[in-house]
């Protein structure tokens, strides 16, 4: 039995319509019956269905034939299946622009004998509908006890889609909402977006989880209904995947919160706990911190989502597990590295994987965000990592607030000078060395003393310090030579320029 539908042709076979004859409108004998009614009245535009087989004597028509032509067009706009006629009694023939229409629309005529009874019809066209239904019926029943029953045992996603992928007789695919492979039948099978594809929505929760896509373009009613079935185990399976991820991503939360809130007691259980969370124990870490204008107040915000998304992309090809976390208004990303994968591509002349530059050219997209990274740290380090990146971001960003990203070991020197120095006493020492600019900037508008800065940061390249403040060389040259003039001091000795160099740097951070 083909469950595609019984169709107009298959119709035409049945024993009751042995007199039949097809009269026009061939083409379209694969149109699918769903329905069997009676047209004797003249408004049948209004309840024509989809699928539908008319069957009418055109008693309605008999002062007006063009009706009849009429009913082709409005068939062929819902799909309809034809048109069953028995003319003699009310019209004498079947018009030739009905017969036209139908050949034009594909939409056939069936020519009745004049004593068969509509009932006769009626009755063994639906016995074979229902009888296809009822089979689809049964499959549907077989094939929802045998999906759920996969779904009930744990056998996990791919078994599923295996058993889909057979029962449909197609490769399948099950695609997640970032367009990465869930799951393929069979296993590996390359996917591509296609439009040849048929697919449909695997939804959960009133959100969408990805995509069920099937390679067969051609699909009967059995493969519609098995599709529907499998939507819905495929939504189940997502949904479980879901939680569990869920679940595994809130318990390593807590874990990386409580690494960032105080340092950890105990190397050897942070390190079982750790693997307990995939976390291998073999990994280097470093840990960065991003702050915008505005705080971050969840992970699924635009720029924290990006940034989110492509780190973790970056770490499932590297096969490790990197951590997002929202804490105080900021994105706190605990990144590892593998010390195998290290090895192994130093020893190809690999470029060598920095966390730093990842991040680097991640934060170009973001103007208002800006990231401070620490040394590389055990995961027992990792409050003392939080800790310089957050030093990182506070000190760079004021030095050089056009960088996006900024290395602790960039301003661990002022760090160490800022912790251990008396602040009277170096607060005195810097005002005599760059005071007389920083007076001169405040009552001039002018700002030397961030050119000093970073003149002196640059090795004096003329040509690097444009860069960063955004100037013309020659102005950075203008720049220098009065400030050369206010401050009275020989910037070729290396002992003014360390001094100045240090100064500059305390005075910004104290003052801006």
């Amino acid at each position: 039995m083909s469950l595609k539908g019984f169709t107009v042709k298959e119709m035409l076979k049945l024993p009751v319509m042995e007199h039949a004859v097809l009269i026009s409108g061939e083409k379209g004998i694969d149109r699918i019956v769903q329905y069997v009614d009676i047209w004797e009245v003249p408004d049948i535009g209004n309840w024509l269905r989809e699928g539908e087989m008319v069957l009418t004597t055109g008693y309605s028509t008999r002062n007006d034939p063009s009706l009849l032509a009429e009913m082709i067009e409005q068939l062929a706009k819902v799909n309809g299946a034809g048109v069953a006629i028995k003319p003699e009694r009310f019209i004498p023939h079947i018009p030739q622009e009905m017969i036209d229409k139908s050949n034009l629309y594909h939409v056939p005529i069936i020519q009745l004998p004049i004593g068969m009874a509509y009932i006769d019809i009626t009755y063994h066209v639906m016995e074979q509908i229902l009888n296809r239904q009822a089979v689809l019926l049964k499959r549907s029943e077989e094939v929802n006890k045998a999906l759920t029953g996969l779904v009930l045992n744990n056998k996990g996603i791919q078994v599923v889609a295996d058993k889909v992928s057979e029962l449909i007789g197609s490769p399948i695919w099950v695609v997640g909402k970032g367009g990465e492979v869930l799951a393929s039948s069979p296993e590996g099978y390359p996917y591509e977006a296609s439009k040849k594809h048929r697919q449909w929505e695997v939804n959960a929760d009133q959100r969408i989880l990805g995509k069920f896509v099937v390679e067969k373009p051609e699909l009967d009613e059995l493969d519609l209904m098995l599709i529907e079935q499998a939507r819905l185990v495929f939504s189940l399976e997502l949904m479980r995947k879901k939680i569990a991820a869920d679940t595994e991503t809130r318990l390593r939360g807590t874990f990386f919160e409580e690494l960032i809130l105080n340092p950890a007691a105990d190397e050897r259980l942070t390190a079982s706990r750790g693997r307990q969370l995939g976390l291998a124990p073999d990994w280097t870490w470093e840990v960065a911190v991003l702050e915008a204008d505005e705080p971050f107040y969840s992970d699924e915000s635009e720029a924290a989502a990006s940034i989110g998304a492509y780190v973790h992309q970056v770490s499932a090809a590297r096969k490790i597990r990197s951590h997002l976390q929202i804490y105080g208004g900021k994105i706190v990303l605990f990144l590892p590295s593998s010390q195998g994968a290290e090895r192994d591509e130093a020893a190809n002349q690999g470029k060598p994987f920095l966390w730093s530059e990842i991040l680097q050219e991640q934060l170009q997209q973001w103007e208002s965000v800006r990231a401070g990274i620490s040394r590389q740290c055990s995961l027992f380090e990792a409050h003392r990592g939080y800790n310089e990146a957050r030093t990182a971001v506070s000190i760079g960003s004021k030095l050089n607030p056009g960088r996006p990203l900024f290395k602790y070991t960039e301003v661990e020197m002022i760090q160490l000078l800022l912790e251990s120095t008396d602040p009277v006493r170096l607060g005195k020492f810097v005002t005599e060395r760059v005071g007389r600019i920083a007076e001169y900037d405040k009552e001039n508008g002018t700002s030397y003393l961030f050119t000093l800065y970073h003149y002196l940061a640059t090795g004096g390249s003329l040509n690097e310090t444009s860069k960063r403040l955004y100037i013309h060389r020659n102005s950075v040259n203008y720049r220098m030579d009065r400030i050369k003039s206010i401050l009275g001091v020989d910037l070729g000795e290396a002992l003014n320029r360390y001094e100045l160099y240090v100064c500059t740097a305390y005075y910004l951070l104290k003052h801006t």
